[in-house]
């Protein structure tokens, strides 16, 4: 019993101290990138007709942005629906349509997640913090960034999923944002940015309602014949759309970091029962 539990101390404690210099190693690593290596930043892609501002790229905090959309609007004056149409102006220049992905120079264990699952996307990007330094993303990302802006604000919001079947081709899977002001809700799209009135409540009921001549003039490169209303989601009244995969990126962070303290912890206890039972064995 005490060769087996040495042999679990030895692998344990070993164990412990290879994740501790693997740990430490990429945070040294990943502090000493050159900046212009990061893939925060990425050119606007060739015949793009994006509305998309380059000066937004210098914006990569939240307080920064916040504290810009916050100052222009009381210039402004803005109020009701003129905050969530400026607020989505904002979004639609700083952002083009590409998805934004994570550096995981820390954390391996989302790595592994994402080789091991790679349909999965652990390595998108969805926490704001990360998002404002991007200058693209996808529906979702830019539905987050969004909805991150108007909480600051006293309108309720939601997100509205898509999965529309397109005969002969790949379902229509959208994300977008719908912001309520007084009794009515209005409709958000800053990622494929489609052209509307933004301030008319009817486009977020005939959304919902499936309206095929409403989705054919805002997304008029798709085939909306099968649609049906089950096809179109509203969910997530006031909540933050990607809890559930930010926290899943933190836990697994924590666990890059920090897994040596479990491994070293358990050779540690091994070694103080080999230690007692051989303690017990020389009193006997």
């Amino acid at each position: 019993m005490p060769a087996l539990l040495n042999t679990f101390y030895r692998f344990f404690f070993f164990l412990g101290l290879l994740l501790l210099t693997w740990s430490i190693f990429l945070n040294i690593s990943s502090f000493m990138l050159i900046s212009s290596d990061s893939k925060d930043i990425l050119p606007l892609p060739e015949g793009s007709n994006e509305i998309y501002d380059k000066n937004f790229e210098t914006i990569n905090n939240l307080e920064g942005l916040k504290s810009l959309i916050r100052s222009e609007i009381d210039n402004r004056n803005y109020e009701g629906i003129d905050i969530p149409i400026f607020i989505d102006d904002i979004v639609r220049k700083k952002y083009f349509h590409q998805t934004a992905y994570l550096a995981p120079n820390t954390n391996w264990v989302l790595k592994i997640f994402d080789l091991l699952f790679p349909s999965k996307e652990f390595l998108t990007a969805m926490d704001p913090k990360h998002l404002v330094k991007k200058n693209h993303g996808i529906c979702n990302q830019q539905a987050i960034i969004f909805q991150e802006m108007i909480k600051d604000y006293e309108f309720q919001f939601a997100s509205i999923g898509f999965d529309i079947k397109i005969p002969e081709q790949e379902n229509f899977g959208h994300f977008v944002s719908a912001v309520k002001i007084q009794e009515d809700w209005f409709y958000f799209d800053s990622n494929m940015e489609p052209n509307y009135d933004r301030s008319d409540p009817s486009i977020f009921s005939r959304m919902l309602e499936a309206d095929k001549g409403l989705l054919k003039k805002l997304y008029p490169e798709y085939d909306f014949s099968l649609v049906n209303k089950d096809m179109i989601i509203f969910k997530d009244l006031n909540i933050f759309p990607a809890k559930k995969g930010v926290m899943f990126q933190k836990i697994t962070q924590f666990l890059s970091n920090f897994s040596w303290i479990f491994f070293l912890m358990l050779a540690f206890v091994l070694r103080y029962i080999k230690n007692k039972i051989n303690l017990k064995r020389k009193i006997l």
